[in-house]
């Protein structure tokens, strides 16, 4: 489709609305991650609020998409891997800075960046001032990279393998000289910086000085905007299916298979309660580079009757609709879980490492069970509690629904994001 065809294919709410950029950096309908929801979640935000949502990533060929979500400009560069951003974000600024040179809508202009591709927004504002083009440049944060980094390393163990170790070691170098360095720039120059929780706005305050202008602002998943409530559970996926203890408690997690994430101490602690002869059912949802590791982990412990490992599913929704109890066992988050808010949505019962902004969601006992990150023990006692006590998960689910309801649904997001850009003097 042609950026002409697609812009005539945009749906009407978007007719003749100020476009609105989005850098994402890396491609939102290819990949699956904190990130590209972020940015899904955003877009689908300020189109309900009367912007047209212009996200710009990279590709393999220069392409033009009309999503749900917004319309997708990819752009082509030599690179794709996420690590590898300060190598083509040069490329993208070019594309951002001449698609709003001839747009057609006055300045000032909107460039909203996310995470390590706020120095792109910062490049594409300065290649427009030179043409007297305002903009005002924005960038979403949700962590550093470094304190992201740090959180991997952290949870390496001898059961991910010597390869998966030596990938994540490699990186360590560039992490910490270029991509923090390139990160900090982005951050430093941006108009306002939007963050989820204060344990976020105390990280870059600490990373980037007391100048940086920074908001709290709500946010939702993009199930927020599609789906209203948890109702009419179809058939278990086939991956559910398959397990053994029929009728006993599911057990899901939805999550990156990443070291940062703590699946392997889940993984332990499911092994405990089953040699304690603890029923249940669990499946661990979500694509990455140590799933393999982590179902040669889950065969080392005698699991595959009991646990699932489907890798990444088109759509997570049915295994929610069938849990019981929703675990989250990172030892990092930076500002949060989008899965977590789909459980929250779910009105599922939640079982969550304390860790980064998760304490500022969650009150241990009312709306979930938080455990010290990285603690297998404490991640089985408690797990074991709620596999025990149906009324504890009805009370923590309907607790999580209505907690949902009040800070995390689609209304939230788009009112306060509407503020921020009209008080930044850009209306739709």
């Amino acid at each position: 489709m042609s950026a002409t065809d697609a812009r005539s294919a945009i749906p009407a709410y978007a007719d003749g609305a100020r476009p609105l950029v989005y850098i994402a950096g890396i491609d939102p309908a290819a990949h699956t991650n904190g990130h590209v929801s972020y940015v899904q979640a955003h877009a689908l935000a300020a189109a309900a609020a009367g912007f047209s949502p212009q996200i710009f990533c990279v590709g393999a060929k220069p392409d033009v998409e009309l999503t749900d979500y917004g319309m997708l400009h990819r752009v082509a560069t030599p690179v794709r891997h996420y690590m590898l951003a300060p190598t083509y974000w040069r490329p993208i600024a070019r594309a951002v800075a001449g698609y709003l040179e001839g747009c057609g809508h006055q300045p000032p202009h909107v460039i909203h960046s996310f995470g390590p591709w706020a120095a792109t927004a910062a490049s594409a504002a300065a290649k427009l001032a030179r043409l007297r083009i305002e903009t005002v440049t924005v960038a979403s944060a949700y962590t550093t990279i470094l304190h992201e980094w740090n959180g991997m390393l952290r949870g390496l163990g001898t059961q991910h393998g010597r390869r998966s170790t030596l990938r994540y070691r490699g990186w360590d170098p560039w992490v910490r000289t270029v991509a923090a360095r390139v990160e900090r720039h982005g951050y430093e120059r941006a108009r306002l910086v939007l963050v989820n929780y204060d344990s976020v706005a105390r990280l870059l305050r600490d990373t980037c000085g007391r100048g940086l202008e920074i908001r709290r602002l709500p946010y939702a998943a993009p199930a927020a905007f599609k789906s209203a409530a948890r109702s009419s559970p179809a058939s278990p996926p086939d991956p559910i299916k398959g397990l053994r203890a029929v009728g006993a408690p599911l057990v899901v997690s939805v999550s990156r298979h990443v070291p940062r994430k703590g699946l392997d101490t889940l993984l332990q602690a499911l092994a405990a309660l089953q040699s304690t002869g603890v029923r249940y059912r669990a499946c661990l949802v979500g694509p990455g580079r140590l799933l393999g590791d982590h179902r040669r982990l889950a065969a080392r412990l005698a699991l595959t009757d009991r646990v699932a490992i489907p890798g990444e599913v088109a759509d997570v929704v049915p295994y929610l609709q069938h849990a019981d109890v929703f675990v989250l066992p990172s030892l990092e988050e930076g500002s949060g879980s989008v899965s977590l808010l789909e459980a929250l949505q779910a009105g599922i019962a939640i079982l969550a490492a304390a860790c980064d902004g998760i304490p500022e969601d969650l009150v241990d006992g009312e709306h979930a069970l938080l455990v010290a990150p990285g603690d297998e023990a404490a991640l089985r006692g408690a797990l074991a509690r709620l596999l025990a006590d149906a009324q504890l998960r009805a009370k923590l689910g309907a607790n999580a629904r209505r907690l949902y309801q009040e800070r995390f649904s689609a209304p939230q997001m788009i009112s306060a994001l509407a503020d921020t850009y009209a008080d930044l003097g850009v209306m739709p």
